[in-house]
């Protein structure tokens, strides 16, 4: 049992506290006793709640892209999504087959972009910093 002095409005108070539960006390006050019942407050929550939109998967009707078509198509595609870190050529450059044109970053590696034919650089419609889909166009070349 403890027991505290308390001084209300000026008028001065001994409070026993005999037993305390989670919402409840039985207390004696100069010599009453008396039932004490806890207001809890509500608790809030310090996570914060996060909503989000749903993602609607947008479908182009292809899903991947050769290398035999955008060399028939003279592109140079991206193979997968991707962050591009590095661009090894220029426009008017002439390149061949196999030869690394770009480096990208995709799930923290690094990715080199090949030539899928022969040809020249006609445009390069990215730069490095840019976040590419799977088979965006990174180069427009002609054949030679």
């Amino acid at each position: 049992m403890k027991t505290y002095k308390l001084k209300i409005n000026g008028k001065e108070y001994t409070v026993d506290i005999e037993t305390l539960g989670d919402n409840t006390a039985e207390v004696k006050c100069n010599g009453v006793e008396y039932t004490v019942e806890f207001e809890t407050p509500k608790k809030e929550s310090k996570t914060p709640t996060i909503s989000r939109k749903t993602a609607v998967p947008v479908d182009s009707g292809k899903k991947t892209y050769s290398p035999a078509e955008s060399a028939a198509a003279n592109v140079i595609r991206a193979p997968i999504p991707g962050l591009i870190t590095e661009i090894l050529v220029v426009e008017g450059d002439t390149i061949k087959i196999g030869q690394i044109v770009a480096k990208m970053e995709a799930m923290k590696m690094e990715n080199n972009i090949l030539a899928s034919s022969d040809g020249k650089i006609t445009s390069i419609p990215i730069k490095v910093g840019d976040s590419v889909l799977e088979g965006a166009i990174l180069i427009n070349m002609e054949n030679v």
